[in-house]
């Protein structure tokens, strides 16, 4: 068993540092007195016995969060093995201590190590311990006084369990995250510390979430926001991203995403379109001069030309269809009905005699 967990203490605590000069995260897990001596060490990047440290690229956090929503299997297995030490059998007789060195196992030790799985593992192993050593204090002769108290400290670490658990089952129910909704959701107290270190180099400021995962997040949200960022999800996967303040993004990074909210706005566009026969109009005659630009793709000499061209046209357009409302005469929608297609037959033919100077002789 590592250090880790057999340091650990009543309250289960993780501290971060952002570095966005260095775009990275750095966390350290263990109780709040080992951290706090850490800290006062100044930070140093070996971490003493009885802490782990871990760090990743600035921003991870959330694609931890992400994974543990998408890849579902690594939670479950915490939960089962949650599950499988809510047993007073198992308290009363020691068993337990198998389930718990088995969940002790699930930490990765690595650096860039999922930091949100490892700290919920760190948590529910340190409740236990803790309700464990408060059951041992009170055992007596009786074997039913006994098995009662043991029901009493398993009810105890099944609150802890679904404490931690519950951001995670209720996000499963929409299939999204949502930080700010996790948070606001529950009443549950945050309890946290900050610590600056100043030295030559930089100054570092610390923040550390005490017994929650909620805490963990909240203190996440303060960091980036006070960097001009925003934690959100992406309106087309569901996953959290992290955007500018700034010059915020509807969608994540991910090529797919992109290219369905764009397809969506120009959806929503071509329907509010429909909806005005002014705008169906210009939406026709936009449409159609544009495929007859892709058909000299190939030609710059010539797209210019044409260009050149449709921008004409299309102000003219654009200036006559400003002053029309859908309570314009008949007459004068009639006349901008024309404009458009008399300026698609002309921009048509265009783009044809543009192609016939380039088409190979025979």
């Amino acid at each position: 068993m590592i250090d880790l967990f057999e340091c650990c203490a009543d309250i289960a605590s993780v501290g971060i540092i952002v570095d966005f000069s260095e775009d990275t995260e750095t966390y350290i897990v263990g109780t709040p007195a080992d951290i706090k001596a850490w800290t006062y060490g100044g930070c140093p990047l070996k971490a003493p016995k009885g802490l782990m440290r871990h760090s990743n690229k600035a921003g991870n956090l959330v694609k931890d969060i992400n994974r543990l929503m998408k890849v579902k299997y690594e939670l479950n297995e915490i939960m089962e093995i949650s599950d499988r030490l809510c047993n007073a059998d198992a308290l009363c007789d020691g068993s337990c201590n198998l389930v718990l060195e088995e969940l002790s196992e699930y930490y990765d030790m690595s650096e860039y190590a999922n930091i949100v799985k490892n700290y919920i593992i760190y948590f529910l192993y340190g409740k236990f311990k803790l309700r464990q050593r408060d059951f041992n204090k009170k055992i007596g002769l009786s074997v039913k006084g006994n098995h009662d108290r043991a029901e009493k400290y398993i009810e105890l670490f099944k609150a802890d369990s679904e404490k931690i658990f519950r951001p995670f089952i209720s996000a499963r129910a929409t299939d999204i995250f949502d930080i700010r909704t996790a948070i606001r959701s529950s009443n549950e107290v945050l309890d946290s510390s900050l610590y600056r270190v100043h030295n030559d180099d930089k100054n570092i400021s610390l923040y550390v979430a005490n017994d929650s995962i909620l805490t963990l997040l909240d203190i996440y949200s303060d960091i980036m926001s006070d960097a001009g960022r925003l934690i959100t999800d992406c309106e087309n996967c569901g996953q959290l991203m992290i955007t500018k303040r700034s010059n915020a993004s509807l969608t994540c990074g991910r090529t797919t995403c992109k290219k369905e909210r764009l397809y969506k706005a120009n959806d929503d566009y071509k329907k509010r379109a429909m909806a005005d026969p002014i705008k169906e109009t210009y939406f026709n005659f936009d449409n159609k001069c544009r495929s007859y630009r892709k058909k000299l793709s190939g030609y710059p000499e010539l797209l210019e030309k044409y260009n050149m061209a449709f921008d004409e046209r299309r102000e003219k357009i654009r200036a006559f269809k400003s002053g029309l409302t859908v309570n314009s005469s008949t007459d004068d929608i009639d006349r901008y009905n024309q404009m458009c297609y008399d300026a698609c037959q002309d921009l048509q033919e265009f783009s044809k005699q543009l192609k016939s100077k380039k088409a190979p002789k025979s």
